[in-house]
């Protein structure tokens, strides 16, 4: 018997494969990826097992709102409503209407007393007749915007393959053009032509030899600039590459203090949606900021005070006072003083005059004097 082919091998992705650039593939790339990002950021803790906890995620931060009621089986469930009825005093709708396909009926509920909306931030409330809500402008905003950005950036290196571009009078003389460019490209070191077809070929520049360099270094660093620009709107501090040496302190703290009420707002809001639901369905949800994210503040701002302070003082008290006054007291005194002294007094007293006296009795006496060694005549006294 033959063995059966694997039904599902044509379903798998073919590795080793380029995926092309197109603006498509990239958005969607980068749209996964910050939405990624933002669900790692806030932290969610006492979610039912009934409740798809990434699902809720996703209506919240791409829908601005989510909508929490129980089925009729009595399990708790976090599903997308769109308004229903009739709109208060301020023009919000006083139901909410939730159709899925996997649901056997609609529930058309009354908010705040059947089910209850947990909004992504203020604006949401009032969001009536917006297609999209919470974060999904700020999200495909710079997808776009870096989808854009590595098109680019794979523009300028192809371009960077060609230095100028030559143009030809005739066939003959592009094929001969091509023959060339070919061999030169396969790395075959040099190419010898007839001087016709130098005479005949006009080299055309396609980029600026002065700033061409550099344009593929901007285009780098403004990637890094809107993705940390997502980052700062969002209300996550971070530092980018550019301009930074303009801004004063007071600048810097004026923006972190922002970036904080922004974050601020989202956590305020959620948590009071999920109050409510707690309050309603006896569950004990919360919100929070991923802690790996608080521990990154602290460290920066203890690091900036004790490079400032300790390094300044110790360096200019320590090192001048000790090292001025105690090499150069005991340098001068000691050496000076044993070489002078010692080696003069004993060289010029000890060979220079020998007195004898010799006692014969008592009127006599004789004297002899040696000076630098010679003999004098003795003296009677």
């Amino acid at each position: 018997m033959a063995r059966k082919n694997d039904e599902y091998s044509n379903l798998l992705p073919p590795f080793a494969k380029p995926v092309p650039m197109d603006f498509n593939i990239l958005f969607k790339h980068y749209f996964n990826f910050i939405l990624r990002d933002v669900f790692q950021i806030f932290k969610f803790e006492g979610i039912p097992a009934t409740v798809d906890e990434t699902f809720m995620k996703y209506c919240l931060f791409l829908n601005g709102k989510v909508t929490f009621f129980k089925l009729d089986s009595g399990d708790l469930v976090a599903l997308n409503g769109v308004y229903s009825g009739d709109p208060n005093l301020y023009y919000v709708p006083d139901k909410m209407l939730v159709s899925n396909p996997r649901l056997i009926k609609s529930y058309r509920m009354q908010r705040d007393a059947e089910c209850v909306v947990v909004y992504c931030s203020e604006p949401d409330i009032y969001n009536v007749t917006g297609e999209f809500g919470g974060l999904y402008t700020l999200i495909s905003r710079t997808a776009t915007m870096l989808a854009d950005g590595d098109l680019s950036i794979n523009v300028s290196q192809k371009n960077k393959r060609l230095i100028n571009v030559l143009s030809a009078e005739d066939q003959n003389t592009k094929e001969s053009i091509d023959i060339v460019i070919r061999k030169q490209y396969n790395g075959e070191p040099y190419a010898v032509v007839n001087k016709s077809l130098i005479d005949n070929v006009q080299s055309v520049p396609i980029t600026d030899k002065t700033g061409g360099t550099n344009d593929i270094l901007q285009l780098v660093e403004c990637q890094q600039y809107i993705l940390s620009h997502f980052y700062e709107a969002l209300g996550l501090q971070t530092h980018d590459n550019m301009k930074k040496e303009r801004l004063i302190t007071a600048e810097i703290n004026d923006n972190d203090n922002l970036a904080k009420l922004n974050i601020d707002n989202i956590l305020c809001t959620i948590q009071n949606g999920l109050d409510k639901v707690n309050a309603m369905f006896d569950t004990n949800i919360s919100i929070s900021i991923n802690p790996l994210l608080e521990q990154d503040e602290p460290e920066e701002q203890q690091s900036d005070e004790p490079e400032e302070q300790q390094p300044d003082e110790p360096e200019e008290q320590q090192p001048d006072e000790p090292e001025e006054q105690q090499p150069d007291e005991p340098e001068e005194q000691q050496p000076d003083e044993p070489e002078e002294q010692q080696p003069d007094e004993p060289e010029e007293q000890q060979p220079d005059i020998e007195i004898n006296i010799t006692l014969q009795d008592e009127a006599e006496s004789n004297i002899e004097i040696n000076a630098n060694g010679g003999e004098m005549d003795a003296e009677k006294i």
